[in-house]
């Protein structure tokens, strides 16, 4: 049950709502003038809410900010085809490395944002198509942040001992994840015993 709207009260009922459950943001009338201040409220706390939203709010790009900042899989409720798109993008991945999956691939700003990706969370990397020009860049980034990244890396690439070598430094671990027929094998296991 939802309050009345014509509670004197309403807007101060309502900033409590939203700082508790951002998504009551969906039962607040946008004609209100304190609209601004409940949805930055409701973003601030509950960034999903962004999909109760009008992407026609001049305010738009703004609130999306504050929404990927606080959850980065906001980002899956933004369009994109907003000219902002990249800058939101860039702030979802930097705090939730797994909303590369939402971003683009064909986007002339993929690598960069997918840099930022893997650089908060090297499992990011699964999200990036291995026949990207600059997979070996992002990858080497992804293994040297968390080894176990190197799962995503297929076998086959002529630069996966090099990765995997640097996925074993940083985590010796990730070892399991190099076939031991792997003709570097041996040379990566002995990173993985280095470390």
């Amino acid at each position: 049950e939802t309050v009345p709207t014509d509670r004197p009260d309403y807007g101060e009922i309502a900033r409590i709502a939203v700082a508790q459950l951002g998504y009551a943001l969906v039962h607040v009338p946008t004609d209100r003038p304190y609209y601004d201040e409940i949805a930055r409220i409701a973003m601030a706390n509950h960034g999903a809410a962004l999909r109760y939203v009008s992407t026609d709010r001049t305010d738009y790009d703004e609130l999306a900010r504050i929404a990927a900042a606080q959850h980065g899989n906001a980002l899956v409720h933004v369009p994109t085809d907003r000219a902002n798109y990249g800058a939101i993008a860039r702030i979802a991945v930097a705090k939730d490395g797994d909303a590369l999956e939402f971003v683009p691939t064909d986007r002339p700003d993929y690598g960069e944002i997918a840099r930022i990706a893997v650089t908060q969370d090297g499992w990011a990397l699964g999200a990036v198509p291995t026949d990207r020009p600059d997979y070996d860049g992002i990858a080497r980034i992804a293994v040297a942040k968390d080894g176990y990244a190197l799962f995503y890396v297929p076998k086959d690439r002529d630069d996966y001992g090099a990765l995997a070598r640097i996925a074993v430094a940083q985590f010796g671990d990730a070892l399991e994840h190099v076939p031991t027929d792997h003709p570097d094998y041996d040379g990566i296991a002995r990173s993985a015993r280095a470390q």
